[in-house]
């Protein structure tokens, strides 16, 4: 729920903005556009072309699999009784497992910009579960934002580990929930090119600017990530986890790295509404990012004889520790005249561990190693018609 208030705050609040701007000057709309999609003038023209900024609408298709995974370690007192009837206390560890690893999902989507802003919507076709993404960017020559709203559902496997081999009560159990797990993640990106003058990041990815000769920049990224991960409160993994059924988080992470663009082919065009313009680019990104701030909030749910339901009971936060993440891109662009073709791969990979608190079987632990992971992966195909 946090993240579709907080979506929705943004995109009222910017409408408001936006509405009342118009309603004070008819043309202040189109100005505020244009201000965001007019030609750079610290780019060297022999380096990169940039078109008059045009409405585009584009088709997209894309491959996709995000998901989140967490394991937890610890020990638990137990009693045993040896053969001369002697009463030891003895610490067994336990080991539980979680995954929700969403299917392969193909989906289809649309996109609407101006200049260097840019509207999408895409939605899963086939595949189990369900999976939606909504995402808004502003994509310049040498900087950027990018914010995006995934949704996904998927059943959760788990695994349970008692003991081990040599305890007699030694249990290992495996299993999927009845009901569908759900991640929602409201993920903001932002880069900048320290080489403002002949390199274009969004060459390969928009064709809103086009890359005619290969430069290379060195790279700053930082990124946010504030998600919800939440099971029925029924599910046996819940039980077991001392009623934990929901887990939110917030990342913050900041790294550097470098982008190339290399360009096989480029000609100018030589006729109105770029006629004969022919261009591809390739470009290569990787920044690996520091998460400097990492914090998990766990809210337990025990059961409720009036309500005859589990309900909130509980929340304990554990702040991650310091870990090194990483961003990968990789994006193919053609441009023919005023159609662009567009072919994108990316990898994230953002990781956490630290020490958080359980209540396995009425007793409190606040000793549980904690591991966990958030991924995502595409790979996109983009159909362009600049107007």
């Amino acid at each position: 729920m946090l993240h579709r208030h907080l979506f929705s705050a943004i995109a009222f609040v910017a409408f408001l903005s936006l509405h009342a701007s118009a309603q004070d000057n008819p043309g202040s709309f189109r100005r505020v556009i244009d201000r965001f999609s007019q030609p750079s003038a610290v780019l060297d023209p022999a380096a990169v072309y940039q078109p008059a900024a045009r409405w585009s609408f584009a088709l997209t298709g894309d491959l996709r699999q995000a998901g989140t995974s967490q394991d937890r370690n610890f020990e638990t007192e137990v009693f045993d009784m040896d053969e001369y009837g002697n009463i030891d206390i003895i610490d067994i560890p336990v080991v539980i497992n979680s995954s929700l690893n969403g299917s392969v999902d193909k989906a289809v989507g649309f996109q609407v910009g101006y200049g260097k802003l840019n509207l999408a919507l895409s939605k899963r076709f086939r595949g189990e579960g369900s999976d939606s993404s909504f995402s808004f960017d502003y994509l310049s020559a040498g900087a950027g934002v990018s914010v995006q709203y995934l949704k996904l559902a998927h059943e959760v496997a788990y695994d349970l580990i008692f003991g081990d081999e040599s305890f007699p009560l030694y249990t290992m159990y495996s299993g999927v929930t009845e009901k569908p797990g759900e991640l929602r993640a409201f993920i903001v990106d932002a880069f900048y090119a320290f080489n403002r003058r002949t390199f274009a990041y969004s060459a390969a990815y928009k064709g809103n600017v086009l890359q005619r000769r290969s430069a290379g920049s060195w790279m700053f990224g930082s990124k946010l990530i504030l998600s919800d991960f939440s099971i029925d409160p029924w599910e046996i993994i819940a039980v077991w986890s001392g009623g934990q059924a929901k887990q939110s988080s917030a990342q913050v992470s900041f790294g550097g790295g470098y982008s190339l663009n290399l360009v096989p082919l480029h000609r100018q065009p030589y006729g109105d509404r770029e006629k004969g313009l022919r261009n591809l680019t390739i470009n290569i990104t990787g920044i690996p990012m520091v998460t400097l701030f990492n914090q998990f909030t766990v809210t337990g749910y025990e059961f409720s004889d009036v309500k005859e339901d589990y309900v909130p009971s509980g929340k304990s936060v554990m702040n991650g520790k310091l870990l090194l993440n990483y961003v990968a891109r990789l994006g193919i662009g053609y441009t023919h005249d005023l159609y662009t073709f567009n072919l994108s791969a990316s990898n994230d990979s953002f990781a956490y561990r630290g020490t958080s608190s359980i209540v396995y079987q009425g007793v409190s632990n606040d000793k549980v190693d904690t591991s966990g992971k958030f991924f995502r992966w595409s790979v996109a195909l983009r159909l362009c018609k600049h107007f």
